[in-house]
């Protein structure tokens, strides 16, 4: 969605079919699943807007089309003749191939080979997801890393350094991350006092240090982070984790905070030195709080070479035109200026 402004400038008259209506996901997280009737609509939707498609000249889908049938629905696209690419920022392949039910690693495993088959071009967020993409014999695979618009990210000054205020951003199905970080701040709370912001998860593993809790908006996101000191991102160190393109890291950096996080798959390539520090285990995390938290020079340093990175790399006023005309290249037009109606894309 965020690149729909260069896709439009490009010339793509885009619409959107998103798989999951606003009050739906609210419900699915609020309850944990999602409940038949609603999958049910939700897979009637899809068909209807695939049965739609018309004149539509590219598709580009997010990850896949029907979630947990049959892979072969997966071909739609192909049987349809549209031309279409598909996105990764998530190893979402391992929600079927490594899955605890071995019923579903047999039926599902490969559900979405055919899927990258059959794209025009697969974008990858990291390298770990575009080498998924390759050996399932994707034609095209390119490599694009998450980014975001820096324009929506402000830097602030400081809080007050007497509280030191750990920020963490994600939603609840990421919220359970945070209990490898329980103990360290535990231990850190008792040198100093300590506060962990948490944005867009209410439920999260107890924590035994004061905890402020935030929804989620796009509105107020960047007022929140800019009201702490650092920004933390832990992780386990998985397949799922692999594919994960640390989108919470270039968050805190682009509002100008220094970063922790686990050496997990892209956020090693991310937080380096000169933005952040890493760390592996509870130890490793008290001493990074603890240099961070005493250091308002370093976190100042690391936090402005934070930002200036996002700005050169991770930035969507870098990628979007790129990316806008790698898919004009998939549809097969020329991008604008236009000689000739817009291009009709379906997202």
């Amino acid at each position: 969605m965020a690149y729909r402004p260069w896709l439009e400038q490009a010339g793509f008259r885009v619409t959107v079919s998103a798989l999951f209506q606003d009050d739906e996901l609210r419900a699915r997280y609020a309850n944990g699943r999602s409940s038949a009737r609603s999958i049910m609509r939700v897979y009637q939707r899809r068909l209807r807007a695939l049965m739609e498609l018309g004149q539509i000249q590219l598709v580009w889908v997010e990850k896949e089309l029907f979630p947990f049938l049959p892979g072969v629905l997966e071909r739609w696209l192909t049987w349809a003749g549209v031309p279409y690419v598909v996105d990764y920022d998530d190893a979402t392949f391992h929600r079927y191939d490594a899955h605890r039910s071995v019923l579903v690693r047999r039926l599902l495993g490969r559900r979405l080979v055919p899927l990258m088959r059959g794209a025009h071009l697969v974008t990858a967020g990291n390298a770990y997801l575009a080498d998924y993409a390759q050996r399932a014999g994707a034609p095209d695979v390119s490599l694009v890393p998450t980014v975001l618009d820096v324009d929506q990210y402000a830097l602030a000054a400081e809080p007050d350094a007497a509280l030191l205020r750990v920020g963490w951003i994600g939603s609840p199905s990421t919220a359970s991350y945070l209990r490898l970080v329980r103990e360290p701040l535990q231990r850190l709370a008792r040198e100093r006092p300590v506060q962990l912001v948490v944005i867009g998860a209410e439920a999260i593993p107890s924590m035994d240090v004061p905890v402020e809790h935030h929804p989620w908006s796009a509105s107020t996101e960047s007022a929140l982070l800019g009201s702490v000191h650092l920004g933390i991102m832990p992780l386990t160190d998985g397949p799922w984790e692999q594919g994960k393109c640390g989108y919470k890291l270039l968050q805190y950096l682009a509002c100008g905070k220094p970063v922790i996080t686990s050496p997990v798959g892209v956020n090693v390539e991310i937080a380096t030195p000169a933005v952040g520090l890493l760390a592996s285990n509870p130890d490793q995390w008290l001493a990074a709080l603890r240099r961070l938290g005493a250091d308002v020079l370093l976190r100042r340093r690391l936090g402005r070479a934070g930002r200036r990175r996002v700005e050169a790399q991770y930035s969507l006023q870098l990628q979007g035109p790129i990316v806008a005309a790698r898919l004009a290249e998939a549809a097969g037009i020329t991008p604008a200026p236009w000689s000739s109606p817009p291009a009709e894309m379906h997202l």
